[in-house]
């Protein structure tokens, strides 16, 4: 699961035509990116959970103080009925509002 987060963020990242920017840029927007997606799909996931999921949560989270996220991804992906769809959806979604959003900024001189 873990690699189709990577593919997003490399298919988003040409998309928005940031692959052609210095690569200092490039890593900081991979960062951001992946952040920003693990944030949005967990967001997501939780609203899926039903109440004994959501205990169930709590509990992994106890016992495992900073999971790796594909151990994250393994859990919610365990108790979310088409969990994979639900998280190509997320992403979808997500990476329509940021291209939206570059393509709104090209052409613009940012300042700070």
């Amino acid at each position: 699961m873990q690699d189709v987060i990577q593919q997003f963020i490399t298919e988003v990242i040409k998309k928005a035509a940031i692959d052609k920017m210095p690569e200092d840029f490039k890593k900081e927007y991979t960062e951001k990116l992946g952040a920003e997606a693990q944030r949005r799909l967990g967001i997501m996931a939780m609203g899926e959970l039903n109440e004994q999921g959501v205990k169930d949560f709590e509990e992994f989270m106890a016992n495992n103080k900073s999971p790796k996220p594909e151990k994250v991804l393994e859990f919610f992906g365990a108790r979310i009925p088409d969990f994979t769809a639900k998280v190509t959806e997320a992403l979808k979604k997500f990476a329509e509002e940021f291209i939206a959003g570059a393509e709104r900024l090209k052409g613009t001189k940012l300042t700070q």
